[in-house]
């Protein structure tokens, strides 16, 4: 029997799937109309690529955990406009 690629069989159902989907909504849309404009916020959508690609969690999570971020920042004074 050949030997499983877990690299393989853990990226190819994401690319196939929701990923593709989930990447062009967030490049399509906080980029371009620059919804980044503060160094922070730079930071938090590294965050969330590390949370949703490498380390395969939930897209709601994410988003719930960047919202959290992002009152967090308001309430301790950062740029949010």
């Amino acid at each position: 029997m050949r030997a499983c690629n877990i690299w393989w069989l853990g990226l190819y159902p994401f690319l196939t799937g929701a990923g593709p989907a989930v990447i062009g909504a967030i490049a399509g849309s906080a980029i371009p109309l620059a919804a980044l404009s503060h160094p922070w916020q730079f930071v938090l959508l590294g965050l969330a690529a590390a949370w949703l690609l490498p380390l395969r969690r939930g897209v709601v999570s994410a988003l719930l955990l960047a919202a959290a971020c992002g009152a967090a920042a308001a309430a301790v004074g950062l740029p949010v406009r």
